[in-house]
């Protein structure tokens, strides 16, 4: 017996004293887990299950309708419904889009799902035919379906944010092109570089990292409709025509695998939320180190600045430290992921009972990369000071290592102990460093080089320009870097919008043969114009 039918043979029963049982409303159906198992749910699974279930949900109500649309126009068209029977699911299901969708559910988590509610809501409307709705299909790929659809969503806002950054880096390089600053290694002065060809080289980091966003999110556009309860249907569905109405790239092969997919996604989606998040932590490390009263090599906007409760001079670049402190804790998203996917035992469930983290873990990313962008648009480089910077502690040596190496015929490593050497004397003399005394110059070899010799060798400038090999510091590398960049940066943009089309167009053309068939069928149904009422 139908759970329908049982409501309203329910609703027949009379008590022992031959008094009818009230119906409060004879539409009404029991929950699924009622009618399986003869009692109602326990209080604790509603609470501490259903609910939790159903929250995550509704942050994807307009997913769950769009999906439900889609399933009901596919099976109109291709005749599973007939023409009257899918006219009347289609346009409610416009109704409830076009409504205020959650007033119009009013979910209970006693009833269950998001499924379970829009179910219940087709029914009030057109009764018992319309929980036809779940017609050749399962909770599990239907779930699976609108947990890729709201994800998807989300990771398109991470890689659009991410998109932005580049422009900024590239923006704010182009600004600074050729303004000397020294280069770090082990927190030590190691070479001479420019601020555009340190921008630059954190712009290639936020392209891969825009690269294995695009990578997630083409292995997450695939469709789970229609893989049913894991071994498909007997219905003639067409998964094709879902799959675009819903801007997935096509369905994924196997019906098993459509709703055990989710699993491993939300693994691979965490991790490379992480990867994203310590990449941009890099270049926020930075900028936090140099602007800090030691160093004082940039000044953060003082909107982006916090001050301290107690102590008023303060100027605390708090917004750096926010994404840090995100790259620290998203580490653990990965491993949470990977937690819920067990052993070949496991089923979607496993992720459907916990909270869906992932669109607040997208929200925090894209925050933290809007935080950056912000930053790097508005940052100040002391120039002159990063000039002077990039000039001391002798990080031109290895110019000179490798000018003997040139003109002298020695090895490498022998010009790397004369220079060491020279360096030595100087340190121990006291000399400020990068400071070079003729007078503490001992090595035969480099007294061959005149005073203004061994000056022009080791000015940052000089050292700068000196590096022509493919992505070195010199004016032409710098250039090509840069074109490169510019290039990538559109085509990243091009990606992005195509996926982005993609999508709306599915859309487009879901809601045109939705509406195409209520008018067609209305039309047939209607009476002529001059006919009697």
């Amino acid at each position: 017996m139908s759970t329908t039918n049982i409501a309203l043979h329910a609703g027949r029963r009379r008590l022992k004293d031959n008094t009818p049982v009230p119906v409060v409303n004879s539409s009404a159906h029991v929950a699924l887990t009622e009618s399986r198992l003869g009692t109602r749910a326990s209080r604790l699974l509603v609470t501490h299950v259903n609910k939790v279930e159903l929250d995550d949900e509704l942050v994807s109500l307009n997913e769950y309708v769009l999906t439900d649309l889609a399933h009901a126009v596919m099976l109109t068209r291709t005749g599973i419904f007939d023409a009257h029977h899918g006219r009347g699911i289609i346009q409610a299901l416009l109704d409830l889009r076009s409504g205020n969708t959650a007033a119009m559910l009013a979910c209970d988590p006693e009833v269950g799902t998001l499924g379970l509610q829009i179910e219940q809501y087709l029914e009030r409307v057109l009764g018992p035919h319309g929980r036809d709705i779940q017609r050749a299909r399962s909770r599990i790929d239907q779930k699976a379906t609108n947990w890729r659809l709201v994800n998807r969503a989300s990771l398109t806002e991470v890689i659009d944010e991410l998109i932005r950054l580049g422009v900024e880096i590239l923006a704010a390089a182009e600004r600074n092109a050729g303004a000397l600053m020294p280069g770090y290694t082990h927190l030590q002065h190691s070479q001479p570089t420019t601020i555009d060809h340190y921008l630059n080289a954190h712009y290639w980091a936020v392209s891969r990292s825009v690269d294995r966003l695009l990578n997630a999110y083409d292995r997450l556009n695939l469709s789970p409709l229609g893989g049913a309860a894991y071994s498909g249907t007997s219905w003639p569905i067409s998964r094709i025509e879902t799959a675009a109405y819903l801007g997935f790239d096509r369905p994924i092969p196997n019906a098993r695998d459509a709703g055990l997919a989710s699993l491993d996604m939300g693994a691979e989606l965490a991790s490379v939320l992480a990867a994203t998040l310590s990449t941009i932590s890099r270049l926020a490390s930075d900028l936090n180190y140099w602007s800090s009263s030691e160093v004082g090599l940039v000044c953060i906007d003082a909107s982006l600045c916090g001050t301290s409760s107690m102590m008023p001079q303060k100027r605390n670049p708090m917004v750096l430290e926010r994404i840090r402190g995100l790259a620290g804790a998203a580490v653990g998203w990965a491993a949470s992921q990977l937690g819920v996917m067990h052993t070949a035992t496991s089923t979607d469930v496993d992720q459907a009972y916990i909270h869906n983290l992932l669109p607040g873990q997208c929200a925090e990313t894209v925050g933290a990369i809007g935080l950056l962008r912000e930053v790097i648009a508005t940052v100040v480089f002391d120039v002159p000071n990063m000039r002077i910077s990039a000039g001391k502690h002798w990080s031109t040596a290895s110019a000179l290592a490798d000018s003997l190496v040139g003109s002298h015929c020695l090895s490498f490593r022998e010009a790397h102990e004369i220079v060491a050497h020279l360096v030595a004397t100087h340190e121990k003399a006291g000399v400020p460093g990068g400071e070079l005394r003729d007078e503490l110059i001992e090595n035969i070899t480099l007294k061959t080089y005149s005073a203004s010799e061994l000056r022009t060798i080791l000015d940052p400038e000089a050292f700068v320009s000196s590096r022509t090999s493919s992505g070195g510091t010199s004016l032409a590398e710098r250039n090509a870097l840069a074109n490169a960049a510019s290039a990538d940066l559109e085509d990243k943009k091009r990606s992005l919008q195509s996926r982005i089309h993609h999508i709306a167009e599915g859309l487009e053309r879901l809601l045109k043969d939705a509406q195409s068939l209520t008018s067609i069928m209305n039309a047939a149904t209607d009476p002529p114009p001059d006919a009697p009422s």
